[in-house]
């Protein structure tokens, strides 16, 4: 009875670790490596983007409207949707054994990946714009590291977990994201 002042726990709620198994942590969220993630993601779509660039002969598609929002950044949604819902998981976040859950589900359904993935986006990303992000970045982070959870994942009830990963995965996705970003500046 919740008004006794219990806390009603749902099944999917309760976590059943077998013995000799890694659990994932579920209690410690870690923004770093939450962005180091999607960085990651970012770093082999962008170089998609250049060879695109290369098969339209420099021109993409809402190219024009690079100069006031990086529009990259948004192209990537529907993409970051289309892998949640179908496989669970992006590569950075596989690579880097980062995974979603919504209550039971490992994949999320279409509509709130694509909610989920614009959110991010908009209110954690500041749409990429310069001044803008440096803030949302710091407001993401703060509410991670102190309610472990973020506004968009909290709306939508999906929980993140980190399982144990090497300093190696850290090493690579990051000199990974590093240079496919910066090839895809100066090359763009």
């Amino acid at each position: 009875m919740e008004g006794m002042g219990e806390h009603i726990i749902d099944p999917s709620e309760i976590i059943v670790d077998k013995a000799g198994t890694v659990k994932e942590d579920l209690l410690h969220a870690n923004p770093w490596l939450r962005l180091l993630a999607r960085f990651f993601d970012y770093g082999w779509f962008f170089l998609v983007l250049w060879l695109g660039r290369i098969l339209f002969h420099g021109h993409l598609p809402l190219g024009k409207f690079e100069s006031f929002i990086p529009f990259e950044f948004f192209v990537w949604i529907p993409f970051e949707a289309v892998f949640l819902t179908f496989w669970g998981t992006t590569p950075g976040k596989f690579f880097l054994k980062i995974k979603l859950r919504q209550g039971r589900r490992f994949k999320l359904e279409f509509r709130t990946a694509i909610k989920r993935s614009f959110n991010v986006w908009l209110r954690g990303l500041g749409m990429m714009i310069p001044g803008i992000n440096g803030f949302c970045l710091l407001i993401a982070y703060y509410r991670l590291k102190t309610l472990q959870t973020t506004t968009w994942d909290r709306e939508d009830h999906i929980a993140i977990s980190h399982s144990p990963i090497g300093t190696w995965r850290i090493a690579v996705s990051s000199v990974f994201a590093a240079a496919s970003l910066l090839f895809y500046t100066t090359r763009g």
